[in-house]
């Protein structure tokens, strides 16, 4: 490889990153003006849909549209005449039960993003998600989005987890799902087998549409509710075989956690007492991979305190809380999760 061959390829490394907005608004936008819901409901011309969103003239609605043909999110096989891909007609329309547009239905990820340099500057983030009055409004919207982003990956560990424990479920299965949110993570679980019971925890108005996601998959028999904020409500004690902690480490943040492991020590069974972690895990050097990295810089905007936490982390936090068994169980290639044990 030449010398010119590599410093072409690296400037357009950059040049790739540096306008990978593009695409991200393009889709938001798209979401944001129901463009697929729009042309799910029948309209596929260029006229039509300007029409229907409300636009003072075609222009800028025949160029979104033709960037999403570009991006392929919608195809177009004669002139300004658009069409849903299949992937686009799962995905990204409202009626669809695996919309996973919700999340992107506003600006508030944009927003805190369009703040990091200022975020940096003042060690404050943009949004306090991590807020028990911002948390409350805040992750009812991601729900939706999230368990069909989730479901896949959750069956799977499902899947492992009741492998590893089968021989040893001879009554109830007693799972405490923290800041459970849609229930994603336990929820296939309790499909799985009839001896799972599940206390699912989290805001009042979260647990309205955690109910909703229980109903839906037919588990509810085998589910109760522990309402409010997972610092201040009561795990008891000796009471679990497993805890799921999906994707709340991250945005509690390192002091909540380690105090959050101390409860949950409790709250386990002492014999074989399990707590499983489902986030986003750098190395203990933390020099990859890029995604938990990145995904620290998302916790640096929305919270006071998130970030994503190695395995050396986790270890001596749940060993300090009296859980010394830790390692990392690998689901797929793309997905491990850390599991603690009391014996």
């Amino acid at each position: 490889m030449s010398h010119l061959d590599e410093r072409e390829q690296q400037l357009q490394r950059i040049n790739r990153i540096f306008h990978g907005y593009t695409s991200a608004r393009t889709l938001m936008t798209a979401v944001q003006l129901g463009i697929f819901t729009i042309i799910a409901q029948g309209n596929h011309s260029a006229e039509e849909i300007t029409k229907a969103v409300d636009a003072a003239s075609s222009r800028g609605v025949v160029k979104l549209l033709d960037a999403l043909v570009g991006l392929e999110f919608l195809k177009k096989e004669k002139p300004n005449y658009y069409e849903l891909v299949p992937c686009s007609a799962r995905f990204l329309v409202q009626s669809s039960p695996e919309y996973v547009g919700a999340m992107h239905e506003n600006d508030d990820h944009w927003n805190a993003w369009s703040h990091l340099n200022q975020v940096i500057k003042t060690g404050r983030p943009w949004m306090n998600v991590d807020q028990a009055n911002k948390a409350e409004e805040f992750f009812p919207q991601l729900v939706k989005s999230l368990h069909q982003m989730s479901l896949g990956r959750a069956r799977r560990l499902a899947d492992q987890l009741l492998q590893q424990q089968q021989q040893n479920i001879t009554e109830s299965w007693q799972i405490l799902d923290v800041a459970c949110g849609s229930a994603v993570w336990s929820i296939p679980l309790a499909e799985k087998s009839k001896n799972v019971m599940v206390t699912a925890q989290d805001f009042p108005k979260v647990l309205q549409l955690t109910k909703t996601y229980v109903q839906h998959h037919g588990v509810e028999q085998q589910y109760k509710y522990l309402s409010g904020d997972l610092n201040a409500v009561d795990f008891g004690e000796n009471t679990y075989d497993l805890v799921l902690l999906g994707n709340i480490v991250h945005s509690e943040g390192a002091e909540s956690s380690q105090r959050l492991f101390g409860r949950l020590s409790k709250a386990l069974k002492k014999k074989g007492g399990r707590v499983v972690v489902i986030d986003m895990f750098p190395n203990n050097e933390r020099t990859g991979p890029a995604y938990p990295l990145l995904f620290a810089l998302n916790m640096l905007v929305n919270t006071t305190q998130g970030d994503t936490f190695t395995l050396e982390e986790y270890t001596r936090w749940f060993q300090q809380a009296n859980i010394p068994h830790v390692s990392m169980m690998e689901i797929d290639p793309e997905f491990s999760v850390i599991v603690a044990q009391v014996d």
